[in-house]
Formats: structure tokens, C-alpha cells, sequence
């Protein structure tokens, strides 16, 4: 895959999402208050943007870049997630990128973080500082995918930590993953942050896939 590949070969357009969480939904509604998939969710970050659905393509693609071989390809998807929402990531001025860091025994049989590989493509395209080492995860966690959505919280608490919280003060911070589900880990990341002092927390994902 190169930054010449055209999106909707990869990521079909998604003619409206949320405003909150970034799922897609129908035409003409009101997201601003969230949508079917989340306005039950005390979601901590102001918004969530994504690149398109965790489906065909673009779902192959993810898979390949958790996979040692794949590393690759977190640039160029940084790139297109980029492309497809300059205006949106303009407009929303942050300071600061940081991703959703992996635990340390996920780094033992994985040469990378995916999220860390986009969000140095996002730092790049935004001219924004990119940090990461300030957000740590804690606590090795079950994988959310088999939990239910109570038990995904559950699962969390305390599951992440900051470690220059000088750092985090003030700042308007955009979090990085490759994939958001329910949004769980996301808004758990989203509270130490906004507890260590930052002003603002939005979230950047590759793929969104609600309702799994």
C-alpha cells in the first residue's frame, strides 16, 4: 500500500458519522449530543474521528499491521486517515498526540505499537508534538472483543497511567489507536489524561466498529 492508493479503494466514504463517537450513521441527524451507538456513554473525550468502518479492506489491513510484518503500513494509514479529515484535524488545534500504549508483555512477542506508528504519521502531517511515553498501560487486560460492553469498563479501571504529568498540563491532546470498538479504552485513557491536567482529549482511529 502507498499514500497513492485511492481511499475509497481502502475505505469506502461513510456518508455521515457522529460527531461524538465517529460511527457511522444515517443521513440528516443531529449527532452532537451522540448517536445510537453511544448517547448512553459518558464518553470523556469531546470527539472521535476514523478513517472508515472496521470492515472489507480496510479490516484486512488492520489485521496485517498488528502483525510483525506489517509495521509498514501504520504510516501510510496515519497518511489517509489524514487525507480524509484534514479540515476536521485542523480545526481542532492539538498540541499534543499521543497513542494508546500497549502493555508491556504485548511487547514481548511484538516488534510494534500500531497506534504509535500512526499517530508519528499524524504528528508529521499535523506538525504536533508526538509523545510516546507519557501514557502508560498498567494492567494486562483480557482482549475487550469477548467481553461485554459493562464488563469492558470493568476491565479498564485503572488499566493506564501517566507518567510526565508536567507534560499532559494544559494541552489539547489527540489519542491514537487503530481501532475503536465501544470507545471503552479510548474514554479510560481519556480520564487519566484529563485527571493529570490536559484541556482537551479528541480521539483518532483507523477504523471504527460499533455493535461488535
Amino acid at each position: 500500500m502507498n499514500c497513492g492508493v485511492q481511499i475509497e479503494q481502502i475505505a469506502p466514504l461513510v456518508e455521515q458519522a457522529c460527531d461524538r463517537c465517529g460511527a457511522p450513521v444515517g443521513p440528516h441527524l443531529d449527532t452532537s449530543e451522540g448517536c445510537s451507538y453511544c448517547k448512553t456513554e459518558r464518553f470523556l473525550f469531546k470527539r472521535a474521528i476514523a478513517l472508515g468502518k472496521y470492515q472489507g479492506p480496510l479490516r484486512e489491513i488492520i489485521l496485517n499491521l498488528k502483525q510483525n510484518h506489517g509495521a509498514h503500513l501504520g504510516g501510510d494509514l496515519g497518511s489517509l486517515l489524514f487525507q480524509r479529515n484534514r479540515e476536521t484535524f485542523e480545526k481542532l488545534a492539538s498540541s499534543l498526540i499521543i497513542p494508546v500504549p500497549l502493555h508491556w508483555t504485548s511487547r514481548l512477542h511484538r516488534t510494534h505499537n500500531p497506534a504509535s506508528i500512526i499517530a508519528e504519521a499524524l504528528s508529521g502531517r499535523l506538525q504536533a508534538k508526538y509523545s510516546g511515553n507519557i501514557l502508560a498501560k498498567r494492567k494486562r487486560t483480557p482482549a475487550q472483543t469477548s467481553l461485554t460492553p459493562s464488563n469492558r469498563r470493568k476491565n479498564l479501571r485503572d488499566a493506564f497511567a501517566i507518567r510526565r504529568r508536567k507534560r499532559v498540563a494544559g494541552q489539547t491532546i489527540l489519542l491514537v489507536d487503530d481501532v475503536m470498538t465501544t470507545g471503552s479504552t479510548a474514554n479510560a485513557a481519556t480520564r487519566v489524561l484529563l485527571d493529570a491536567g490536559a484541556a482537551e482529549i479528541n480521539v483518532a482511529v483507523i477504523a471504527r466498529a460499533p455493535g461488535l
